[in-house]
């Protein structure tokens, strides 16, 4: 039985006081539902929002947008550090599905190589801003623009990204959040899906609820279903019913009134990894001063010291985690997908693993974890 870490990445989500905000916000249909787009909305400056029950609907509901955008084209394009469920979102449609190799020294798809994978059969590069950190939007969107692809943008692991100065939403056709419990905002389970036209969002609608063309739930004046009894049941495309619940949306409304607490505990978190691991050698750390919100705190040491090093972290009862799993390639569900050589995502798994900064941690346990790690770094250079 894995016993549980004494300093874990993440703790235990904040309901005191939930449950008044319950009792008077849980009542007529979709209520919170509405109220959390449009709040959700203001928050992150996003332009089109569509609520699932979780970040992997999400990316599946990306990916029934993109074959319906597509035509006839087949491939897919993501790096080789992607989430299963994205990677399966994708798959399971029938798409191909290559893998591209990650940014020498960082973790984001690398503009260089996916340039070489660019054609006209492409009809999305997925880019994951992998722990948080932001991908070069700047170099990749162009690529896409130029070759008629669909930008698609797993944001799971963020909120509120800054890229170039600019938000996430001003470069890509689609992107995707998750609301599950370590995440950034907890909705205890939830996901959504931002676009930026009318037109995607409204197939993005359609598409979560059931492929229906009524759109009275979020636009009645734009709606043009059909009047009588089936206007509710008037199916314009295959879809799926992945709607995130009344409860779900309520709790993450509630949530996202401390959002700027929140933020600010994780980079008080973040700063004090920082400051603790800052100038030790043969210990490397990232910088994330240009992104408003990374997932967890990544560190790296040499090949060669990994599995001693992360035994003794744990050992010593700080919770350490490796990069998703490393390559997505070396699991056998997805050693099948076609690459042309991803050396530096394998050497960057080898390498590196994360310590948490959750907001739900405790300072005094995030001081004492990150000690530990650097008494351990230290003594080991």
């Amino acid at each position: 039985m894995k016993t549980k870490p004494q300093f874990p990445c993440t703790g235990r989500v904040e309901t005191e006081g939930f449950a008044g905000f319950l009792a008077t916000e849980l009542g007529e249909s979709r209520r919170n539902l509405k109220s959390l787009t449009t709040e959700l909305g203001q928050t992150l400056a996003a332009p089109f929002i569509t609520l699932v029950n979780s970040g992997s609907s999400a990316n599946l509901a990306a990916a029934i947008l993109v074959k319906q955008k597509c035509g006839l084209r087949r491939r897919v394009l993501m790096a080789g550090f992607s989430f299963p469920t994205t990677i399966a979102s994708f798959t399971l449609l029938g798409f191909d599905v290559r893998l591209v190799d990650t940014e020498p020294g960082g973790f984001n798809l690398d503009p260089d190589a996916l340039k070489t994978e660019m054609d006209e059969n492409v009809a999305a590069v997925v880019v994951t801003h992998f722990l948080g950190f932001p991908a070069q939007l700047g170099r990749i969107a162009p690529l896409t623009r130029d070759h008629g692809a669909l930008l698609v943008q797993d944001a799971c692991e963020t909120m509120g990204l800054q890229i170039e100065g600019a938000s996430l939403y001003s470069f890509g056709d689609v992107a995707t959040h998750s609301f599950y419990h370590p995440h950034h905002l907890s909705a205890f389970g939830g996901g959504a899906v931002v676009v930026n036209s009318t037109e995607l969002h409204d197939r993005v609608q359609s598409i979560v609820h059931w492929g229906r063309t009524c759109r009275c739930h979020y636009d009645t004046a734009r709606c043009d279903a059909p009047e009588g009894l089936d206007h509710n049941f008037w199916y314009e495309r295959e879809g799926i019913n992945v709607e995130m619940s009344e409860l779900n949306a309520c709790f993450a409304r509630w949530q996202l009134r401390s959002w700027p607490a929140q933020e600010a505990r994780r980079w008080e978190h973040w700063r004090v990894w920082e400051s603790a691991l800052a100038c030790i050698p043969g210990a490397e750390t990232w910088p994330a001063r240009t992104n408003v919100s990374p997932f967890v705190f990544p560190i790296g040491v040499t090949p060669e010291r990994y599995t001693v090093l992360t035994r003794q972290i744990l050992a010593n009862g700080v919770e350490v985690r490796s990069l998703m799993g490393g390559a997505i390639h070396r699991h056998p569900a997805y050693q099948h997908l076609a690459h042309a050589g991803l050396k530096q995502c394998e050497l960057m798994g080898r390498r590196s693993f994360f310590v948490g900064v959750h907001q739900t941690l405790e300072r005094g346990a995030v001081h004492r974890a990150s000690a530990t790690v650097r008494q351990i770094l230290e003594a080991a250079k």
